[in-house]
């Protein structure tokens, strides 16, 4: 498996595992209304927990990897990056004119926050996706 996909499927697992406790946390209860000390508090515990798989997992694959993890993108990685990053924006764009736009008239507060992190979440894994299977099925450019 090449560095890249490694990566990737870390990162992957990282956002899947510190947003699913995340929102677990958000939604197990009352939310209240804005500010929200605590939510911050769980989404900082989050965003550490994130960090630190992604520190711990990086360590242990780049040395595992050897020369692999220093070579620098070849024109595959590249344009493997490009469709996956440009698949990830139109989910962003997507998800957040619907944020920007509707929710505004129906929602309040937490739930604009949610939906809009929902939607940055979404179009990350979209991208983690779109690189993982570009890999897996080989790049047909």
């Amino acid at each position: 498996m090449p560095y890249r996909e490694k990566a990737t499927w870390l990162m992957l697992g990282a956002i899947l595992v510190s947003y699913a406790v995340y929102f677990a946390v958000a939604y197990s209860g009352s939310i209240e209304g804005l500010p929200n000390l605590r939510l911050l508090a769980v989404y900082a515990a989050a965003m550490g927990l994130q960090l630190a798989i992604l520190g711990v997992g990086h360590l242990v694959i780049r040395r595992s990897s050897g020369r692999e993890a220093r070579a620098r993108p070849d024109e595959r990685d590249r344009a493997i990056a490009h469709r996956a990053a440009a698949r990830a924006y139109y989910v962003m764009m997507t998800g957040l004119v619907f944020t920007g736009i509707y929710l505004p008239f129906t929602q309040a507060g937490w739930e604009i926050v949610h939906a809009a992190l929902a939607t940055f979440i979404l179009s990350e894994v979209v991208r983690c996706a779109t690189v993982i299977s570009s890999y897996r099925r080989g790049w047909r450019g």
